[in-house]
């Protein structure tokens, strides 16, 4: 940006304008402000990098590492991220209050209603970078027009009462509007029963704040209580009584930061200068021509480069009429005997230096923020588990926990507001505000003769800040299964919901009906191909095995002959001389562990193992045994994979 004296000038004038009446609370928290949004250079009036009026320090840095937002924002997303953001539930009332079970779970879908109302969190989100911004957050929770509305108030508008608990009883926002001399005052007063508002009163030059006791607010209206949370960020509660402020994400660190935007900027300079080679002419008279000449140094040049920028102060380009020789495609130099031409180019190790001091400003800085930087080529490709990511970003961690039990009470806190907000009016456009106002009702009791409102009990379960890798949920799973026996660890529900953002499943009703609808099928299959064995076989298979159970089919009717639709024909001839592979071996010790999970009865798995393998009754009957697991320190062999293998026992 160009500047001049007159423009300077009225800067200036400006920012006197804007202070006028403003103290140095608003001047330090706005100076936190231009620091996170990039205008602190701007508001400090400094000149433009690029001019070389001013000693390089006092210039403006022409890059802007932004790297207290950068900070700010990943803090922010991982407190209060779509994934992390707590689930807000009532578990019952607070003391004193007549609430029951049943009322705290319709408290509970108001409080699901007003989260989807407000956009709780990204609102708790905007409301948490305020803080990280400016070390302050103000909200401001009402309705309008029947529905929850939060809105967030720049502190440095905002000064506050409180009374004898620590909430806000009174607010007062004051702010100058408007453009240059035609700046106005705008006025708002939350408390007491009322909500008031002054607009369009001139600000004056000598800083003299109107009398607002004598002038009558533009609007008036009741207002139930003070709905106001402040919020002081990364404060310290020794501070509690002497200031209503915390501390914001950059403060104490702005040397720093200007310290990084510097080098920056002068690694950005040394590569615009250094990155256009310099030619040199060696060993050549510099009062003669070298053949064709090109256009003279005093003429401008033909196209711009930082070479020609800074041409005159090389010998040769200094005026007078002197020809230059011109680089062009097609031209010829013609170089005296002894002559040369080179081009000079940096060695680089300026620019290493620099280098050297952004690593360790950015170090210095990521460590006194409470964030890690990682590169992303450092810690490679590939699913981390959720584990490492833990160690990696250990310090940022203990940051989030810390921010979490600062806002999330000041979460509660809001969510509490909007209930007594709706507890408090007689027209709440939410869809669960008729069934819950009952419950609502007995959330009031009175202390010392007043009716007050009692906060009912607010939980909140956090989420994970990192998304398990699939190796964490397998490991999970197995540890958990072999603890549990084998059984089921997850609801099916559960399962198709893990996997659905894979394959795309949208719908999960749908898609667990299907699989219910396949299960029947195959259920169905089952049972036909176990009724295709004759009654006669049923029947020998129970007594070659000594099974006492009832026979897998009913014997007062022929059995149904085998259908297309099973695929399987129980009177084909298999050859019994020949050996299980693999596959078949796996899926008859399936049919054996059914058999003892109590999913099959004893005849019908051995019936199965008949009609699906190439074995004897007795082998069958071996394979199923006693309908038991295999006990630790027993041998697992059976006669499909033991030493007397359906190849090597003799056939009935």
């Amino acid at each position: 940006m160009f500047t001049n004296a007159s423009t300077d000038a009225a800067n200036a004038t400006m920012r006197e304008v804007r202070a006028l009446g403003e103290d140095e609370r608003y001047q330090r928290i706005n100076a936190l402000e231009a620091l996170w949004i990039g205008e602190r250079y701007t508001l400090d009036g400094r000149k433009s990098f690029w001019d070389a009026t001013v000693p390089l320090r006092q210039r403006a840095p022409a890059i802007q590492s932004r790297i207290v937002r950068t900070a700010g924002l990943r803090l922010a997303h991982m407190v209060f991220g779509e994934r992390s953001f707590p689930h807000v539930a009532v578990e019952g009332g607070g003391f004193g209050a007549q609430t029951t079970s049943d009322d705290a779970e319709k408290i509970s879908a108001l409080v699901r209603d007003i989260i989807a109302a407000v956009r709780l969190s990204s609102r708790a989100r905007a409301y948490l970078i305020e803080g990280l911004k400016t070390g302050t957050s103000v909200s401001i929770q009402s309705l309008a027009n029947g529905k929850p509305r939060m809105q967030i108030v720049p502190a440095k508008w905002c000064c506050a009462d409180r009374d004898a608990s620590g909430r806000v009883a009174r607010l007062v926002i004051q702010y100058k509007a408007g453009n240059g001399a035609a700046l106005t005052w705008y006025r708002r007063e939350i408390g007491g029963g009322t909500d008031r508002v002054w607009t369009g009163q001139p600000v004056r030059r000598d800083g003299m704040e109107p009398d607002w006791s004598t002038l009558a607010p533009t609007s008036e209206c009741a207002c139930p209580f003070a709905a106001v949370v402040w919020t002081a960020c990364l404060a310290e509660f020794v501070e509690d009584s002497v200031t209503d402020d915390g501390h914001a994400l950059a403060e104490g660190l702005e040397c720093e930061v200007e310290a990084l935007d510097m080098e920056l900027s002068q690694l950005y300079r040394n590569a615009l200068y250094n990155g256009d080679p310099q030619m040199a002419r060696i060993g050549v008279d510099t009062q003669a021509s070298m053949g064709a000449p090109g256009v003279t140094a005093g003429a401008p040049p033909p196209g711009f480069s930082w070479a020609n920028s800074v041409a005159s102060s090389v010998r040769g380009w200094g005026g007078g009429g002197q020809t230059a020789t011109q680089k062009a495609p097609g031209k010829i130099w013609d170089i005296p005997t002894g002559g040369d031409v080179k081009l000079v180019e940096s060695t680089g190790a300026g620019a290493n230096i620099i280098k050297g001091a952004i690593d360790e400003l950015r170090r210095t800085l990521a460590d006194s923020l409470g964030v890690v930087l990682v590169d992303p080529q450092a810690i490679g490709k590939g699913d981390m588990s959720a584990r490492a990511l833990s160690l990696l970003f250990g310090p940022q961690l203990d940051t989030a926990d810390n921010l979490r039990v600062e806002y999330g009470d000041a979460l509660a806190e809001i969510v509490d507001q909007f209930l007594r907000l709706c507890a408090s009016y007689d027209s709440v456009h939410l869809p669960s505000w008729v069934d819950v106002r009952p419950a609502l009702s007995r959330c009031w009791g009175t202390v010392d003769g007043v009716r007050t409102w009692i906060t009912p009990r607010i939980a909140m379960q956090w989420g994970e800040y990192f998304e398990p890798a699939w190796s964490d949920i397998n490991a999970a799973v197995v540890a958990v299964a072999k603890a549990t026996g084998e059984r089921p660890v997850l609801s099916r529900r559960r399962a198709v919901a893990l996997l659905a953002p894979l394959v795309g499943t949208v719908d999960l009703d749908a898609e667990i009906e299907d699989i219910a609808r396949e299960e029947g099928e195959s259920a169905d299959a089952l049972h036909r191909t176990l009724h295709a064995a004759s009654p006669e076989e049923v029947e020998a298979i129970a007594s070659e095995a000594g099974d006492d159970a009832e026979p897998v089919v009913e014997t007062a009717a022929p059995a149904p002959a085998p259908t297309a639709a099973t695929g399987i024909d129980a009177n084909a001839i298999k050859d019994q001389s020949a050996a299980l592979n693999g596959a078949q071996v796996t899926a008859a010790q399936a049919i054996a562990e059914s058999v003892a999970a109590g999913k099959l009865s004893r005849s019908q798995g051995i019936a199965l193992l008949l009609i699906s393998f190439p074995i004897t009754p007795a082998q069958a009957a071996a394979v199923v045994g006693d309908g038991r697991t295999v006990a630790a320190g027993e041998s697992a062999a059976t006669p499909l994979t033991g030493p007397d293998s359906p190849a090597a026992l003799p056939s009935d």
